[in-house]
């Protein structure tokens, strides 16, 4: 073996002392840099993990935060909605006693003018009755008055018609 390594150009010694440095560097290196390494790594895992958890706990808090503000607005437009169709309610309510109102007052009205026309009607009747009889007690008296023919009778007849005429 020694053969191969004069062949190479390699001399046992230095493979040696190397292999002896190596070792010496590795356990100075574990003993001093390796355990603040992984002190420094855990402590490093444990805050990512740390911030992982209180993200989650941030996730968990927006979603619920979420939910509620959904429920909050589905319950405001509930009552939106309830109020909105209350109020057209309502409205509708109002819309039908104004228009009831009006019906009655325009029926009352209606009849005022009913009775007012039944009333003048009334009196017209009266008047034309009165004034017929008036014509008739005038007929009647120029009748006992005079002897009336034929002629004489039409005319007081078209006399009268007249008079009837000029009432209307």
């Amino acid at each position: 073996m020694l053969e191969i390594f004069e062949a190479l150009g390699v001399k046992p010694t230095q493979i040696a002392i190397q292999i002896v440095g190596f070792l010496l560097l590795f356990f100075v290196l574990r003993k001093f840099l390796w355990n603040p390494i992984l002190n420094l790594m855990e402590s490093r895992e444990k805050e990512v993990e740390d911030m992982l958890g209180k993200a989650e706990e941030a996730k968990k808090m927006g979603e619920r935060l979420e939910a509620d503000y959904k429920d909050r607005i589905s319950q405001i437009d509930d009552e939106a909605r309830k109020y909105r169709d209350e109020e057209l309610k309502r409205g509708r309510e109002m819309a039908e006693q104004i228009i009831k109102e009006a019906r009655d007052e325009a029926e009352v009205e209606k009849q005022k003018a009913l009775n007012a026309i039944r009333e003048e009607s009334r009196r017209a009747r009266m008047e034309l009755r009165d004034y017929s009889v008036g014509l008739s007690i005038d007929i009647a008296s120029k009748v006992l008055e005079e002897k009336i023919d034929r002629a004489s009778h039409e005319q007081l007849a078209r006399k009268f018609l007249d008079k009837l005429d000029s009432l209307n």
